[in-house]
């Protein structure tokens, strides 16, 4: 593995049946929550979500009008407002891996309603795995006062970047993330982001 990377299993996340609805985002017409197949779906999916993450830090230049992240350079103004006061920047990717993505498709092909749910409780899991991941984080850096996440397509940063993301992650051999020519990302459910870090005011 690549010197300065790092990284994490972070195992199956609890299951939130409020967050798994809300990531749904059900049409008006739908049934109500309790005439969804939710718990069915929550059965076919239980143990497939394995969370991996993989982080590096960098640290962080002002580049001109624009930002040196240490793996890349960028002129978004958004991401350097987001990381204003930030010395160091921490980058990672997250997945729920390959077999949530197969569990959906499988659920897919039973229903339109089983493949939303089960997309959802997809997002769910890897939204999680990030949570956890930036709260042990947090228990690393105790001195440091660390951003929200700031993920490639956010605001103007361009999407562009996961190809940089990709190659200093080492994605593909470290959590098994690999970039399609249009950008998207397999498996389905993965993330990546960038985290701000400035020293805490004591």
């Amino acid at each position: 593995m690549q010197e300065g990377l790092h990284l994490e299993e972070l195992g199956e996340i609890p299951f939130d049946e409020k967050e798994i609805l809300r990531y749904a985002m059900l049409p008006s017409f739908a049934p109500a929550p309790e005439e969804l197949p939710l718990q069915e779906c929550l059965k076919a999916v239980k143990g497939a979500a394995q969370c991996r993450a993989v982080w590096r830090r960098y640290p962080l230049k002002a580049d001109g009008e624009g930002l040196d992240l240490g793996f890349a350079r960028t002129d978004s103004k958004d991401l350097k407002r987001h990381l204003e006061g930030c010395g160091e920047i921490l980058l990672f990717a997250c997945t729920a891996g390959a077999e949530t993505d197969r569990r959906i498709a499988r659920a897919k092909l039973q229903s339109a309603a089983k493949g939303l749910l089960m997309h959802a409780i997809g997002a769910q899991q890897v939204e999680g795995g990030c949570d956890r991941l930036c709260e042990g984080l947090a228990e690393q850096f105790p001195d440091r006062q660390l951003t929200d996440r700031y993920s490639p397509g956010y605001g103007d940063l361009p999407l562009e970047m996961q190809r940089d993301v990709m190659k200093a992650l080492d994605c593909g051999r470290t959590v098994g993330i690999t970039l399609s020519e249009s950008l998207l990302m397999t498996p389905s459910k993965s993330v990546t982001a960038i985290i701000g870090m400035k020293e805490k005011n004591i």
